[in-house]
């Protein structure tokens, strides 16, 4: 599947598939080591979005996220946040948010590497079940939990 740059998930990776500017802004972009057929992740964000920091061998590149939206990358494993989920099985991959939330979801046994299994989702409240027990999460809180699906 190939998607915009901006559209990658914190710990996403993809690779670069082709580049949408003008060519003298391409050169830019290509000597920051854009290059296609390079391996690029998203590995920080900004407390507003922008810009977003991404990882392509060793170094680290900031990029404005409507600069991000005309680079084009090839993902392989799709990671999305738990009010996107439809039923099934998952795994959680990442969980964004300040220590008293991750400490909160640690409490209902929620952690990275857990595997979930999602009930519903009416509109982003969704219902989910570990080890045998009910918890619902508002969309908010669902936008925090990062899944890959198994």
């Amino acid at each position: 599947m190939i998607i915009p740059l901006s559209s990658l998930k914190i710990g996403m990776d993809g690779i670069i598939v082709r580049l949408e500017f003008d060519e003298n802004v391409k050169e830019r972009f290509i000597a920051m080591g854009l290059i296609p057929g390079k391996k690029i992740i998203y590995i920080h964000e900004s407390p507003f979005g922008d810009p977003m920091v991404f990882k392509i061998d060793d170094n680290k590149i900031m990029i404005r996220k409507n600069e991000a939206q005309k680079i084009f990358v090839e993902v392989t494993n799709e990671i999305f946040s738990l009010d996107e989920a439809s039923p099934g099985q998952y795994e959680i991959f990442f969980i964004k948010g300040g220590i008293f939330f991750k400490k909160d979801m640690e409490s209902l046994n929620l952690y990275v590497g857990k595997q979930i299994n999602v009930l519903n989702n009416h509109r982003g409240k969704v219902t989910i079940t570990i080890n045998g027990k009910q918890i619902i999460f508002g969309k908010g809180r669902a936008k925090k939990i990062l899944l890959k699906k198994e």
